[in-house]
């Protein structure tokens, strides 16, 4: 019987593991303070990797920003289209909670999910949204037009509102989900132990509630 060879690591490509340590070091630290030559240390490549991949550091952070954020969006769409669908077999209009879960959803999960490093970018995106350089608002504008495929259902069950008020409530409910990503840890200070955040389908479901009533 010939003995089981041990099967070998997979060693990310040099790109991959740039984007990886990028994204761990924006998530905790200012675009300003994470420097090139920190990312390309920890990355083991040289350190003209970041250019000869990205094209600078600016390039290197929208393709942190997009490897997921993308993908994020389209499980958004993803919800949202599996609700319209249910919704049309039953002859009626996709209910608000169900487009408010299909916002909200991804990035709760998301902020749950270490094991494929999404955690990170939750926190990444969370911090991002926090930097003042007028250069990161091109790419972090990405992130928030899908939320234009959303208005018309929400215009369509809620037809007394105009869609400055549709835009208005959908940013309350973004202020919601990152203040909840920003600091969910004190849920367990404010209530002395009594609530605990550790369970993902509790608190998206307690933060879809209150942003359903105060839509």
């Amino acid at each position: 019987m010939r003995p089981i060879k041990p099967i070998k690591p997979v060693k990310l490509d040099a790109k991959e593991r740039i984007l990886d340590v990028a994204e761990e070091l924006f998530a905790n630290a200012s675009f300003a303070s994470v420097s090139v030559r920190a990312v390309t240390a920890q990355a083991d490549v040289n350190l003209s990797a970041v250019n000869y991949y990205f094209g600078s550091k600016q390039g290197l952070f929208h393709a942190v920003y997009v490897r997921r954020a993308t993908l994020m969006n389209h499980e958004r769409l993803h919800l949202l289209h599996m609700a319209s669908e249910m919704a049309k077999a039953s002859g009626e209009d996709v209910s608000l909670r169900d487009l408010i879960n299909a916002i909200l959803t991804p990035p709760i999960f998301w902020l749950y999910d270490e094991k494929q490093g999404y955690s990170v970018y939750i926190r990444f995106l969370a911090r991002s949204y926090l930097e003042d350089a007028n250069n990161l608002k091109d790419v972090l504008s990405q992130e928030v037009d899908v939320f234009d495929r959303f208005v018309p259902y929400f215009k369509k069950i809620k037809p007394n509102l105009t869609k400055e008020d549709i835009y208005w409530r959908i940013h309350f409910v973004m202020g919601v989900m990152h203040h909840t990503i920003n600091h969910l840890h004190r849920i367990g200070l404010l209530s002395h132990n009594v609530c605990n955040g550790g369970d993902r389908e509790e608190a998206r479901d307690r933060m879809v509630d209150f942003c359903c009533n105060g839509f």
